[in-house]
């Protein structure tokens, strides 16, 4: 979904939009490797003003996800409500010089062409910013089990329990004197 700043009203406009899994896909890349998807539809609901010299959008994105756990590789529902606060400058007002690190007010700025809104890409940026970086089912998952890939949590280790030795033991056999 796009709008152009020029359709917006003086007041405002509310929007809202309804997010199935098909559309989430669509911003995704081929072959993502993430492994998530809507455990139910996406909505938001947001609000959009023109102000002087940007485009203030703020509202709420609400939904359920489907995430992979990064140690059991179980699937898990993750509820997902993020606010939103998005200040939109036009790109010519962006730096003009390359900086190495942005300040915690300039996280909420971005910038467009000044004429056309790409609602969905904002909304896709939100949620996956909301994604954490390491995706755990609970913080107890004991995960897989390294040698016979048992998932910890359902079923014992199926391996053989051995005493574990050391990785320098093979030394041993190299010093004179030591059988």
């Amino acid at each position: 979904m796009r709008i152009r700043v020029d359709e917006i009203p003086e007041s405002g406009r509310l929007l809202h939009v309804h997010w199935t899994k098909d559309r989430l896909e669509r911003m995704l890349p081929p072959n993502d490797p993430q492994g998530f998807s809507l455990a139910r539809p996406l909505n938001a609901d947001l609000e959009i003003h023109k102000k002087p010299d940007h485009v203030e959008v703020t509202g709420l994105i609400a939904g359920q996800l489907t995430l992979r756990c990064d140690r059991c590789l179980d699937e898990y529902a993750a509820v997902l409500k993020r606010t939103v606060r998005v200040l939109l400058f036009h790109e010519e007002r962006g730096p003009h010089e390359e900086k190495v690190e942005l300040e915690p007010d300039e996280l909420e700025y971005e910038f467009f062409d000044g004429e056309i809104i790409d609602v969905d890409r904002m909304i896709a940026e939100e949620v996956f910013l909301e994604i954490p970086m390491r995706c755990l089912c609970s913080e107890t998952c004991r995960g897989l089990c390294s040698g016979c890939g048992a998932n910890l949590n359902r079923e014992p280790c199926a391996c053989q329990k051995t005493q574990a030795s050391s990785a320098f033991a093979v030394l041993r056999s190299l010093k004179p004197g030591n059988p």
